[in-house]
């Protein structure tokens, strides 16, 4: 077993560059690895670039004579304190045994399931009865669930080749009852796979180039040539041919001579018209030089000039050098025998070439860019939808909503859909996963997303760690590595919004846009009404359409792919107070101090619980979070339980959002600049400044959209605040309209989930 620690210590490193002069940097390796035999570091790099890098720095990457990778500079600072160091090529990996991990990676988990005996049982004698079954029919006739087998191979019960095949092609693996009968068997037994490998072993590269080559007049040609020559090719007469006999002599040559070259006499009557005439180039080597410079070096730039100019400074430069200059077509077509997508990156940029690459059919080298089963690769993206929104109180516009999709590649389903009106941010990321958790009990092995900055932050990196959640950041300006994701924000305007009171196409015409037709003036739609109409849609009529890449509905190719991988309950996640706080952020320092008789300070506010009361508690550090969408509360863990504080001027905070908290400190720090006086920023006067009318005028806005957004936690949880459905509210919910002083002795809530903090800053550094 290897316990690993992601990115160790720099270390500093000496050697000799490439010209001599010595160097020293700091290096940081991928990890610090303890095993049974020692500890070392370890640094991972794909094979490409090794061997550049090589080449650029040849005493600090070398190819042993075993030829493995080595840094002799990392060797040498390793073994002062008796270490290793060693490097890992992408080379060394076996693809199809790493993907079979990853397919097998839920059930190596701790939490395992054990498999009924009696399954177990006739399990294992279905494999003894038909060894090497193949994955497939085992999943058919077997007893008990995809769950059990994948259980059973993971404890050794059955024996599975992992570096044969992939269990996500269940038809190509075979299934035995241990290793040693595996072996036994292999070589009388070979799989499909093996035999195709073996017929395409015979066919000659050759034979395949020629009949490549072969058009269908050169094929029909072929073919009536060998009707001619059939009877010969049998002791009998050709018949009445009127062809002469040394044309029938050259074709029964040439069906023999293939026939023994290739397996396939037909391959030698195939015509060669393509390789007849003279195909050497006509014009001289320096001419053509000289062409393919200009081409490259005055066409293909960023000034996008025309071929004609382009073409006339060559025929200048040809004169100069005294030589005979192509006529303009040939110029025109050697210019379009470049490679397009290159020629189109140097005149228009990466983003114009785009559409002209091939598509990506694997995410990285042999991993399946859209995996092996629902939930293994999720996608997390917002959009501004193209609709205008009213207040549900006023009718007063309040603008476009962003939306928030958490889509699974496998199936194209979406899994949970999210709606505010505040740009992409933290709180949309930890309301969509609450969202997915809530509807389907489960999280997501990896996600993908873009690079944006709602992503990097260390709350949402330490949810994702807590549900061992890997997070992939897509390449910039690539967007087709989120073409899942994108495509469906296409079709949700398309499908469903574009028909709607209020959409904006028409704001894409600007010199057609009108005061009559102004989709401002006719927007009707609330938040809260859009968002409920916005899931039938994505959980109802989308999961049920057929998908043109799927062949069938998300729906049911989810439901067909849980059949065959298993419903995996290792990954369940209980949807109660305990994922709820998971799902609060937390702030920059992750704890605060507990001030005697104040409580603890987060966001510039104090909130105050009646366990700081202990005098074990006051003046020490311990772990906060906040409820994005209510000022008024927080979470403190003291001693070990989470308890719930209240601001110390509850009832002016209380539904405030932190957002609005945010654009009232903004607001109060532009006067303080106004006046050039110090200005203290305190809670009471925050909370003085947001009851008054003039901050009624400023966060009038914020506060409509924030109620919006109230209605739609209600549609997903039920109600409203921090509580979760089903939870009892205490004797402190009832005075919450206390005065502070008289708040401050309300208990602290009795039913608060033991959670250990070392388990919420585990990966703070992240």
């Amino acid at each position: 077993m290897q316990i690993r620690q992601r990115q160790p210590p720099a270390l500093q490193l000496a050697y000799l560059s490439k010209h001599g002069r010595r160097l020293g940097v700091c290096h940081t390796p991928d990890f610090f690895v303890l095993h049974a035999h020692g500890a070392g570091w370890e640094e991972c790099k794909v094979e490409e670039d090794l061997q550049r890098l090589t080449i650029r720095s040849p005493h600090r990457y070398v190819r042993g004579a075993d030829g493995q990778w080595r840094c002799p500079p990392a060797e040498q600072y390793a073994a002062i304190f008796g270490l290793t160091s060693r490097v890992r090529s992408s080379a060394e990996i076996h693809w199809i045994y790493q993907r079979n991990m990853l397919f097998l990676e839920d059930y190596w988990r701790g939490d395992r399931t054990p498999v009924d005996r009696q399954t177990q049982t006739a399990i294992e004698a279905l494999v003894a009865a038909h060894p090497g079954i193949t994955l497939a029919a085992l999943l058919d006739r077997a007893p008990g669930t995809p769950d059990d087998l994948y259980q059973l191979i993971v404890m050794e019960e059955l024996f599975i080749d992992l570096h044969a095949a992939p269990l996500a092609e269940p038809a190509w693996v075979q299934v035995f009852g241990d290793a040693q009968t595996a072996r036994s068997l292999s070589g009388h037994s070979p799989t499909l796979r093996e035999v195709l490998k073996e017929v395409s072993t015979v066919s000659k590269a050759a034979a395949r180039d020629r009949l490549a080559q072969a058009s269908p007049a050169d094929l029909e040609r072929a073919l009536s040539r060998y009707t001619v020559i059939r009877p010969c090719l049998y002791g009998e007469p050709c018949g009445d041919s009127a062809l002469p006999a040394r044309t029938l002599s050259r074709w029964l040559a040439l069906y023999r001579e293939a026939e023994a070259s290739y397996g396939a006499g037909l391959l030698g009557l195939i015509p060669r018209r393509h390789a007849r005439g003279n195909r050497a180039p006509r014009l001289p080597e320096q001419t053509r030089l000289l062409m393919q410079d200009y081409i490259q070096q005055h066409y293909e730039t960023l000034k996008q000039p025309s071929i004609n100019a382009v073409y006339g400074a060559f025929v200048r430069a040809c004169e100069a050098r005294a030589l005979a200059p192509p006529t303009y077509a040939t110029f025109c077509t050697y210019v379009r025998r470049q490679p397009r997508t290159e020629q189109i990156r140097k005149r228009q940029g990466d983003r114009a070439a785009m559409p002209l690459q091939p598509c990506y059919l694997e995410l990285t080298l042999s991993t399946p860019r859209h995996g092996d089963r629902p939930f293994e690769i999720c996608h997390i993206d917002h959009t501004e939808l193209d609709i205008e929104l009213v207040c549900s109180r006023t009718g007063r516009n309040l603008g476009r909503p962003w939306a928030t999709f958490l889509s699974d590649t496998f199936s194209r389903r979406l899994l949970a859909v999210f709606l505010t009106y505040d740009p992409p941010s933290y709180r949309s990321c930890m309301m969509v996963i609450r969202e997915c958790v809530r509807r389907h009990g489960r999280f997501p092995q990896s996600i993908i997303i873009d690079g944006g900055r709602e992503f990097d932050s260390v709350y949402f990196d330490t949810l994702l760690a807590r549900y061992e959640c890997t997070k992939k950041t897509r390449p910039p300006a690539q967007p087709r590595f989120g073409s899942v994701c994108e495509r469906l924000f296409g079709v949700a305007n398309t499908q469903f919004l574009h028909n709607l009171a209020g959409n904006t196409q028409m704001t894409k015409s600007p010199r057609q846009l009108t005061r009559a037709v102004d989709p401002k003036r006719h927007a009707v739609w609330t938040l809260a009404a859009l968002y409920e109409r916005l899931c039938e849609w994505a959980y109802d009529v989308h999961d049920t359409l057929d998908h043109p890449a799927l062949g069938q509905s998300p729906r049911e190719a989810f439901a067909a792919a849980r059949r065959t991988s298993g419903e995996r309950p290792q990954r369940a996640v209980v949807y109660d107070e305990e994922f709820w706080l998971w799902t609060f952020p937390t702030t920059a320092r992750g704890k605060a101090r507990v001030v005697p008789g104040r409580g603890v300070k987060v966001n510039s506010i104090f909130y105050w619980s009646s366990a700081f009361r202990d005098p074990a508690v006051e003046q020490t550090l311990v772990p906060v979070r906040y409820d994005p969408y209510n000022a008024g509360t927080a979470f403190a863990y003291v001693g070990t339980r989470w308890v719930e504080c209240l601001s110390e001027h509850y009832a002016s905070l209380r539904g405030r959002s932190e957002r609005e908290v945010m654009v009232a400190s903004a607001e109060l720090r532009k006067r303080a600049q106004t006046h050039a006086r110090p200005y203290a920023m305190t809670a009471r006067r925050l909370a003085d400044f947001l009851t008054s009318v003039e901050a009624e005028e400023l966060l009038r806005a914020q506060r409509l959209r924030d109620r919006e957004a109230h209605s739609v936690l209600r549609l997903i949880d039920g109600s409203i605040g921090t509580l979760p459905p089903g939870r009892a509210r205490d004797a402190s919910d009832a005075s919450r309209d206390a005065t502070p002083r008289q708040r401050a002795s309300i208990p602290s809530m009795s039913s608060a989930p033991t959670l250990p903090p070392d388990q919420l800053h585990v990966y703070e550094e992240y």
